[in-house]
């Protein structure tokens, strides 16, 4: 009986053990994400459409937030032109490439919409990592564009500092404000 009791105590310790261990805070608090060595999402036809597995196609729209907004084209190595509208500009790292979308949008809600706060653009790379860091160029800045009435359309460029290995096979995602819940995917290629 005695053997029992203390395999009983035993185990009872070892869930104790395991189930704590879960709840304690252990490291330095640092997160680092490893991109997977093959890409984290494969196009599939029977995914919803504008969704990352099924991605609009480069120059189509969709509708996002009161806006329908389309990708129109994209350059994906744009150090000549950013440096053509700001010869000060910083050229990007080694491993980094300038991406140059060129957006427009138009408002089809009701009363007026402002693409700035309306609209969050990223670039998600070919292995899931985002990227929103803008490379600072500024001709015809998307974001420049103030206070829009229905049926207007706006129109301008974004640009983003992308690794240089996600670049192919990417793709833009487009949300209203923060929120994640109507999130829609445009490609690049």
């Amino acid at each position: 009986m005695i053997v029992g009791s203390q395999v009983s105590k035993l185990a009872i310790a070892s869930l104790v053990v395991l189930l704590c261990s879960g709840c304690s805070a252990v490291g330095d608090g640092k997160t680092t994400i490893k991109p997977s060595p093959l890409s984290s999402f494969s196009e599939d036809a029977d995914a919803e459409m504008g969704s990352r597995n099924n991605p609009i196609a480069l120059g189509k729209s969709v509708v996002v937030n009161g806006w329908k907004v389309q990708v129109e084209s994209v350059n994906k190595d744009a150090l000549k032109v950013v440096r053509a509208s700001d010869p000060y500009s910083e050229s990007p790292a080694s491993n980094e490439r300038y991406v140059l979308l060129k957006i427009r949008a138009t408002y089809i809600g009701e009363e007026s919409g402002e693409p700035s706060s309306d609209l969050r653009f990223k670039i998600v790379g070919s292995k899931g990592n985002t990227f929103s860091k803008s490379c600072g160029y500024s001709s015809d800045t998307f974001d420049n564009n103030g206070e829009t009435f229905p049926d207007a359309t706006v129109e301008g460029s974004l640009c983003f500092t992308v690794d240089a290995n996600q670049i192919s096979g990417a793709t833009v995602s487009v949300q209203g404000d923060y929120s994640t819940e109507n999130r829609k995917f445009l490609a690049i290629d």
